[in-house]
């Protein structure tokens, strides 16, 4: 009986060495991200995979808390199918295989704890849970690593990867939703990254506040990054980074962006959050002219004059959304417009004079050919940060003077500031901007020149003695435009310098410290 024993013995063993029944290749797939892996039947891997799976000690109960690996075994006679369950807590690999649980021996079980296509148990393991949580429901982007870990022989090794997001869901933003960071481990240092277009525009360390940040809707990328340094505590430290996209839809808000606010003043109006298709309106008794929104870094921006003649006090500023529209709403802001006296002027010209700036030849001339200069403005701001002075000075009438011209109160308040200067003096373009009007022998005005800066700002020079410039020139900064004269309406060598929204006109000082940047 013996012998037949024996006989049967090696009759197996030459069947499981036949050529014909030979590995061709393993696949190991890992069960907990999908990554498959093949590995090639005559490799060290490969023996190393069929030798734990051969070396089976006694059926055990299996961990209840392992890393699974299925391994499918591709020979010529086909596929045998197996799972591999990694305890890391207590080294061991569990086999199971058609209902049975076996449990692989320790020294076969080590090869694979090493064997690098089974590296990821130590990441299972060991790796942080890292999410975010939306509405108090985990949300689990796409995870990349780079991690470093003990492996069972106290060795520190590391690995990178990445992890596959559990869902796709999109994430929306309106401003009322809770949106935060959530760490199994608190990191050593964290940092949150905003991108629009591939752009970064905003960096932090708290997720909510960065997206309350934002001035306008969209969908932006996200990339929280996290590292937890190498202590005397842990056997693993590295960084783990998660990328999404979050689509951006908050109500829109205005702001005041000007602080202080006199008769007179450019008013600047930024309105954040709009969506490219809704429409904005603003309303308020401080301004009397139409208020035009233009975009500036992602925002509307209103750029409007303050009425010369409003009273100091408490006005609303209405902006309306969508107006006539499904959706409509309204933004309530308070403006405060502060007191300021001006100064009065007496003159004292010929007569002649006199009748020449008041005739309605004049004046029609003014509104036939300055006027319509100054209203059609590029959309983008041409200015580039402060204006400056076009020449240097003695200021003879200010901006806004009430002026007496022998002794009767004249209809309007002085649109400019004089600035008294000799003969030939160079005047110089205070800022960036395109020549929208460019004129000799005008009767009030004289030799005139007006620059469009964009977004409805203009400049305007009266009275030159040459110009040096002419209608559609692109200018810059300190540009010579022409020279000082008393051309016109003038009793000497002077330029009349002013500044407008369009055609009303605003205090020329308040550019010197530059508007909007």
């Amino acid at each position: 009986m013996k012998k037949i024993l024996i006989v049967l013995v090696s009759i197996v063993m030459l069947m499981s060495c036949s050529p014909n029944d030979k590995v061709d290749e393993i696949e190991a797939i890992n069960l907990s991200n999908g990554e498959k892996v093949i590995i090639p039947g005559d490799s060290e891997d490969a023996s190393a995979i069929l030798k734990a799976l051969n070396s089976r000690d006694k059926a055990e109960t299996n961990a209840g808390n392992a890393s699974d690996f299925e391994i499918n075994v591709i020979k010529s006679s086909g596929t045998e199918h197996y799972r591999l369950n990694f305890d890391l807590s207590d080294k061991s690999i569990y086999v199971v295989r058609d209902a049975g649980n076996y449990k692989v021996n320790d020294g076969a079980a080590r090869q694979l704890f090493l064997n690098e296509n089974f590296s990821h148990v130590y990441i299972d393991n060991t790796l942080y849970d890292f999410y975010i949580d939306y509405n108090e429901e985990g949300y689990f982007p796409a995870k990349e690593y780079e991690w470093n870990y003990k492996n069972i022989d106290g060795m520190y090794a590391e690995k990178e990867g990445t992890i596959k997001p559990v869902s796709n869901d999109e994430i929306i933003y309106t401003g009322n939703e809770t949106l935060d960071i959530v760490y199994e481990r608190h990191p050593d240092s964290q940092v949150v990254r905003i991108f629009s277009d591939g752009n970064p525009i905003s960096t932090g360390k708290n997720l909510q506040e960065l997206l309350n940040g934002l001035n306008a809707d969209g969908k932006y990328d996200i990339e929280c990054q996290a590292q937890w340094f190498l202590k005397d505590s842990t056997d693993s430290y590295g960084n783990q980074t998660i990328k999404f996209t979050v689509s951006v839809d908050k109500a829109a808000d205005a702001v005041v962006v000007t602080k202080d606010n006199y008769p007179g003043n450019v008013l600047l109006i930024s309105v954040d959050n709009l969506n490219p298709d809704e429409t904005v309106t603003l309303k308020t008794d401080a301004v009397k002219i139409p208020a035009e929104m233009y975009t500036y870094k992602g925002r509307g921006m209103f750029v409007c004059p303050i009425d010369l003649y409003a009273k100091a006090g408490m006005y609303d500023l209405n902006v309306t959304i969508n107006e006539g529209r499904v959706g409509e709403y309204t933004i309530v802001k308070t403006l405060e417009i502060k007191d300021k006296a001006f100064k009065t002027q007496y003159l004292t010209v010929s007569e002649e004079m006199n009748e020449t700036n008041n005739d309605n030849t004049a004046i029609y001339e003014f509104a036939q050919l300055v006027k319509p200069a100054r209203t059609v403005s590029e959309p983008e701001k041409l200015w580039d940060g402060a204006f400056i002075m076009p020449v240097e000075g003695r200021l003879t009438t200010d901006f806004a003077e009430i002026r007496f011209v022998n002794n009767e109160q004249s209809s309007s308040r002085h649109s400019g500031i004089d600035l008294a200067a000799p003969i030939g003096t160079e005047i110089k373009a205070p800022n960036n901007g395109i020549v929208t009007f460019a004129m000799e022998g005008l009767l009030s005005p004289g030799n005139t020149v007006v620059i469009d800066h964009g977004m409805g700002l203009f400049t305007s020079y009266y009275h030159l003695d040459t110009i040096s410039v002419k209608k559609g020139d692109t200018i810059k900064k300190e540009d010579v435009i022409g020279t000082v004269g008393t051309t016109g309406f003038s009793t000497g060598p002077h330029l009349h310098y002013a500044v407008s929204i369009y055609n009303t006109y605003v205090n020329p000082y308040q550019t010197l410290s530059g508007i909007i940047d």
